[in-house]
């Protein structure tokens, strides 16, 4: 549903009106009438239901929504209980008013105010009306059912977007920046590897529009594992990784499939047909191995790698990205830039507390991963970009054509 011009000429003097919309609530402004739709309350079976609230507004002449002049308000739907399953104290009754030709209510709403003598008051501003009926309609609802929301208007401009993003991008149409957003449309991703750093790519490009995110990793969730995931997921210690990141972050993305499998040559045929696979295994000949198959394959990758060791003055971290394609593959491969062994004795498995190393690698992954699909600018042809912590520079070897 889209909110007409009489509704944004509405909301853009009204900031509370934009306030709802931008929450959440689906509203619109038409035949003159405020409307909310989709608003949970209890039948009288104390049943879930939703149902539409309407209420006619008086407006100044340059369009500012005045003191109500009355507590009338119309509903389209049953009766609303409470959670004893009497009716709600809403006044009115029965009573059929055309807000427009496709919605007709079922009952009026008269719901009135006092005063701190026990005296009828008017409503001082047509936010307070708007806001005393939501409290009092989805109240009961949402005590006995706290999973639902009033919010329907997320879920319905984020169907309209025709992506598994399951939130509206309204800032990318606010900024005029769809046309760059919608780059990501179409395009099938892979994570290998769902530590600290493969969390938190999936944390990032869980928010974009992406067609589908595949997770690859056959390793169970540890106390030191939560300490590099991004937040906190409850009740993931001893289950998948794949299982515990994929319900969390289906919370942003309709669309991510766990597989709990390592990714070796009897299953590598899998990452066929991704159009960007992200590599954050901490296993040298492995990595050598993918990232081969992947730059013979024409699927560009990013594989991300993490250093952390002791020095006289604490400790010094050192994130690294490389890629996208073969020849980053054939000028890297073997040297720190592409390491195909495991470093020894290095304080990284022994060190819980370093989200921050695995944000910033995953951050810098996501970067080049969207200069790729020309999201970001690129002016480098860097292969591979470390950054190390004890000095914040960058090292980054050139490809040479």
């Amino acid at each position: 549903m889209e909110c007409g011009s009489e509704f944004q000429a509405l909301a853009s003097r009204n900031p509370f009106v934009r306030d709802l919309e931008e929450q959440g609530y689906l509203v619109d402004f038409i035949g003159g009438y405020f409307v909310i739709y989709g608003l949970p309350y209890l039948n009288d079976c104390l049943e879930l239901a939703y149902g539409d609230w309407a209420s006619p507004v008086d407006l100044s002449a340059d369009g500012v929504l005045d003191s109500p002049k009355n507590h009338q308000a119309w509903f389209r739907g049953s009766r609303p209980h409470d959670q004893s399953g009497r009716q709600l104290r809403l006044g009115g009754g029965a009573e059929k008013v055309k807000v427009t030709e496709d919605f007709q209510t079922d009952y009026s709403f008269s719901f009135k105010l006092y005063d701190e003598k026990g005296q009828k008051r008017p409503y001082r501003s047509f936010e307070e009306k708007v806001s005393t009926y939501l409290d009092v309609i989805t109240g009961p609802a949402l005590a006995a059912f706290p999973d639902t929301t009033p919010f329907r208007g997320i879920e319905v401009k984020a169907a309209m977007q025709g992506t598994p993003l399951r939130y509206p991008d309204t800032l990318s149409s606010r900024y005029h920046m769809n046309d760059l957003s919608r780059l990501l449309e179409g395009k099938k991703v892979a994570i290998i590897g769902l530590g600290g750093t493969g969390s938190y790519i999936l944390d990032f490009i869980s928010r974009t529009h992406l067609a589908e995110i595949v997770l690859f990793d056959d390793d169970k969730v540890h106390v030191h594992t939560i300490f590099r995931f991004p937040g906190f997921i409850p009740g993931a210690i001893g289950s998948l990784k794949v299982d515990a990141l994929s319900k969390q972050f289906s919370n942003w993305h309709a669309n991510i499939t766990p597989i709990p499998e390592r990714v070796t040559d009897a299953n590598i045929e899998r990452l066929r047909g991704f159009n960007f696979v992200f590599l954050t295994i901490d296993h040298g000949p492995s990595r050598i191995f993918i990232a081969d198959w992947l730059s013979k394959s024409g699927i560009p990758f990013l594989d991300c790698g993490m250093g952390l060791n002791r020095v006289p003055d604490g400790l010094n971290g050192v994130v690294r990205i490389t890629g996208v394609d073969r020849t980053a593959f054939e000028a890297t491969q073997g040297t720190v830039f592409l390491p195909g062994g495991d470093p020894d004795g290095g304080e990284y498995r022994r060190q819980g507390q370093i989200a921050e190393l695995n944000a910033l690698n995953a951050a810098l992954a996501v970067v080049r991963f969207k200069q790729h699909f020309a999201i970001y600018d690129r002016l480098d042809d860097a292969a591979s970009l470390i950054l190390e912590t004890s000095s914040f520079e960058f090292d980054r070897p050139q490809v040479v054509p």
